[in-house]
């Protein structure tokens, strides 16, 4: 049942004795494989020990050439290194192609990973009578988190300032990096929308539109920009997403609609209708989600659609951690969400907006205008998140010529000024305009 143990296809003997010679003859060739190649690469004990070595050195910064490379290794008695060396040397490798060798040696420890998990999971499999499913299930995508974590981002990590300053001189900055909100003043604010990479987080009392708020947003970014975005639904179900989200597009009353649909009598536009039909809107309703849930079905849009524009997740409280230590207390699984999902936005370039809850001691206040402190079980949430938004209602504004405005509180924006915008909300239709 178990796939082979002898890894036989899984290394290259040549391509680690390629690598080693030319860093011993070629010190700077260092410069094109320090992002990704680590000891545990190497297959072979002795070519580990080689490569420690001059990593030792590297970090004295002492020229690991083969007199000092010798000189350290001298002390192990068990091989003939001085000789091993020299056989090493005499392959006279190109350095230009170190990058090249370096990356199946990675590749093939990639690989040796993958096979090593799947046997312990076999062997789990098979020695167990009753196996808790889901639990299997969660610590297969563990696993291959893990490793695909350690797989190589052959992107170059340095970039110069020239480039840089390129990107702004063409604008690819402002085009390639910011989305519209759709929302006048909030666009003012953000200097021209939302960044991608960004973690966005969406904060208020109960029942004052922070879903709707969020939707309109997605409805906004899919449409102007034609791009798929993803709603990780823990709290409402995937029809009653649609139902808010019809009734903003139509401008019709929540109750109206279903009631239409019940009756099968609901009248749309048909230009209005193709262009719901074609929003890329994708929906997970599952009750219980994870990071690696989420990395796992972004992966799986972008191959079918070729990008995701934006994330929505509702709500922030309601995700599970993918730690094993379940031991640990709620605001540190939180914290770790959060760092995670920060990480995620900028590993795949995309705006990541979470619902938060907050604090119950707010209601406590007299003055219930929310403040970052007020976020529920916060721990790292402030300090992770790149704009934190707080839509407020003050309650003096249920006057009948103030019944809809709302307050949108930037109260953080790690690249640019807080403020405060005002905008129409009409709940009946979860909809929110320009004031």
């Amino acid at each position: 049942m178990l796939l082979t143990g002898n890894y036989k296809k899984f290394y290259s003997l040549e391509c680690e004795q390629i690598v080693l010679a030319c860093l011993i003859l070629y010190n700077y060739s260092w410069n094109d494989i320090y992002n990704f190649l680590i000891i545990e690469d190497f297959y072979f004990k002795n070519h580990k020990i080689i490569f420690s070595i001059i990593l030792e050195l590297l970090n004295s910064n002492i020229d690991f050439d083969m007199n000092h490379v010798y000189n350290k290794l001298k002390y192990y008695k068990n091989f003939d290194f001085l000789n091993y060396l020299n056989f090493l040397i005499q392959k006279l490798p190109n350095p230009s192609n170190i990058s090249f060798y370096a990356c199946i040696i990675h590749n093939m420890f990639i690989l040796r990973n993958i096979i090593f998990t799947i046997n312990g999971f076999l062997l789990n499999i098979s020695s167990k009578e009753d196996l808790n499913l889901s639990l299997l299930l969660n610590e297969i995508e563990l696993n291959i988190f893990n490793i695909n974590k350690n797989h190589i981002n052959k992107k170059n990590e340095l970039i110069t300032i020239e480039n840089v300053i390129n990107n702004y001189m063409n604008n690819n900055i402002i085009e390639n990096d910011v989305l519209s909100t759709g929302f006048r003043d909030l666009d003012l604010i953000f200097n021209g929308g939302i960044n991608r990479g960004d973690l966005i987080i969406i904060a208020g009392r109960p029942s004052i539109g922070k879903t709707s708020f969020s939707l309109n947003l997605i409805q906004n970014i899919s449409n102007f920009y034609n791009i798929p975005s993803i709603i990780f639904s823990m709290e409402m179900s995937a029809n009653q997403l649609f139902i808010k989200i019809l009734s903003s597009i139509i401008d019709k009353d929540k109750n109206v609609i279903v009631n239409d649909l019940l009756k099968k009598n609901l009248n749309i536009d048909n230009i209005l209708f193709n262009k719901i039909c074609s929003m890329k809107i994708f929906i997970d309703e599952s009750p219980n989600i994870n990071i690696l849930k989420i990395y796992s079905k972004c992966k799986s849009i972008i191959r079918e659609q070729g990008e995701v524009g934006l994330i929505l997740i509702d709500y922030l409280q309601l995700m599970s951690s993918f730690s094993i230590n379940h031991s640990q207390n709620r605001v540190f699984e939180i914290s770790e969400i959060s760092r995670s999902l920060k990480c995620l936005a900028k590993e795949l370039n995309i705006p990541i907006i979470a619902i938060s809850q907050l604090n119950r001691n707010l209601e406590l206040r007299n003055n219930k205008r929310p403040l970052i402190s007020d976020l529920r079980e916060s721990g790292s949430i402030e300090q992770d998140a790149d704009v934190i938004i707080f839509i407020y209602k003050e309650e003096n504004h249920n006057s009948i010529e103030n019944k809809e405005k709302i307050e949108i509180i930037v109260g953080k924006h790690r690249n640019g000024p807080v403020g405060k915008i005002f905008l129409n909300f009409y709940n009946s239709k979860s909809r929110f305009t320009d004031f």
